[in-house]
């Protein structure tokens, strides 16, 4: 009788576990889990302790909710975060624990849906972006000829702005006060809201990691992806992503640039504006200005190399991920407060406001937001260049070669 040897089985492999990379994401995430569970707990101790809840024009999901309840909504997310973060970290890469991180993620974006971080993020930028962008051109401009035309309309500007009060020193210093004031009253909301958005960054790029990790992805950069994230189809896209995100904040500014006229735009008829609420304009016209000009900024030469006027970094290349950051921040932002503008321009429908339109077509948070960030993943896909994990992909080529 001949005995037939039995085939050993092969051995078995142990799926790696989750990359450094992937760990310290989770630990964050951990972190912002307990810290959100502390700020519920002290919400249930003491419904007053967070102001803000009866701010009118805050139409968010914890503003429903109000103060307990929101708590309570919070809790459930903390925890549902901590066990998470404790499953992934131990668990193999798996497409369950990703799908679990980017519901998780979902429902983060879902609480942060207001109005409040939109407002919060455009007031900051009309107070420091135009401040700052004067100081770095001043300091640049002297120093790059080609930038010397523009630094005398910059200085004309200021003369000019002078001379009309609006710049004076005396209106600058009510502006200040009364903004200083304001947030102190009513920044707590948004501050909280924009923490929740931290959160849903990180379970997010967790879950898109560890998602590539279990389809046998390269964890670095993707590859290999789909035909829409080759080189030559971004160009064709991106391009058109980037122009239609350079005209969405464009309404908007030319809007609040009639408030330095004596035909404000959204103010009510015959209201004669302080020189500090036209600076006030001034400054959210230019920050969105300037958030266009940055934008385009994603398909120009400059957008990849600090231009002339830049001092220190002129001549450098941009660190992919500052525009990258910059924007996916803006265009998260737009997206979370579109439902927050719409309730708010259906309200005011209903109420045979004609700003309620306008709003819409001023401010659409839906088609910016979309497109900003195509045009942000297009400028990242585009510069990625090749892979020193994986060997995958081709050199970077700058815009234009």
């Amino acid at each position: 009788m001949t005995v037939t040897p039995t085939p050993e089985a092969p051995p078995r492999t142990t799926a790696a576990p989750p990359s450094r990379t992937v760990q310290r994401l989770l630990l964050g995430a951990a972190g912002w889990s307990l810290a959100q569970l502390l700020i519920a707990l002290r919400w249930l101790l003491d419904p007053g302790s967070w102001p803000g809840f009866d701010d009118d024009g805050r139409v968010g999901l914890l503003a429903v909710l109000h103060r307990v309840p929101s708590a309570w909504a919070l809790i459930g997310l903390a925890a549902a975060g901590l066990l998470l973060a404790a499953l992934a970290t131990r668990r193999p890469a798996s497409r369950a624990v990703a799908g679990a991180l980017a519901v998780q993620t979902g429902l983060l974006l879902v609480v942060s849906a207001d109005v409040g971080v939109l407002t919060l993020l455009g007031y900051l930028c009309a107070i420091v972006g135009p401040a700052a962008f004067l100081v770095v051109f001043l300091v640049g401009a002297v120093r790059a000829r080609r930038a010397r035309p523009w630094l005398l309309g910059v200085l004309a500007l200021v003369v000019a702005g002078v001379a009309s009060g609006v710049l004076r020193p005396g209106t600058v210093g009510r502006l200040a006060g009364e903004l200083g004031d304001g947030f102190a009253r009513h920044a707590g909301p948004p501050a909280h809201l924009g923490l929740v958005l931290v959160g849903a960054a990180l379970f997010g790029t967790a879950a898109v990691l560890l998602r590539r990790a279990a389809t046998g992805r390269c964890r670095a950069c993707g590859r290999p992806g789909a035909r829409w994230t080759e080189p030559d189809a971004v160009r064709r896209w991106s391009r058109i992503a980037t122009w239609t995100a350079v005209a969405g904040p464009l309404p908007y500014a030319l809007v609040r640039m009639t408030w330095l006229t004596p035909w404000p735009l959204g103010m009510p008829e015959g209201g004669d504006l302080e020189p500090a609420m036209r600076l006030f304009g001034l400054g959210l016209g230019f920050a969105a200005l300037g958030g266009a000009v940055l934008t385009a900024g994603l398909v120009r030469p400059w957008g990849e190399v600090w231009p002339g006027w830049v001092p220190v970094l002129r001549g450098r290349p941009v660190p992919v991920a500052v525009p990258v950051l910059a924007g996916g921040l803006v265009a998260t932002v737009l997206l979370v407060s579109t439902p927050g503008m719409v309730a708010l321009a259906v309200e005011g429908i209903g109420d045979e406001d004609p700003m309620g339109w306008l709003m819409l077509l001023v401010f659409p948070t839906l088609p910016w937001g979309l497109a900003l960030a195509a045009a942000v993943t297009g400028y990242a896909l585009r510069r990625r260049g090749t892979c020193r994990s994986c060997g995958r992909g081709e050199p970077a080529r700058p815009v234009g070669a």
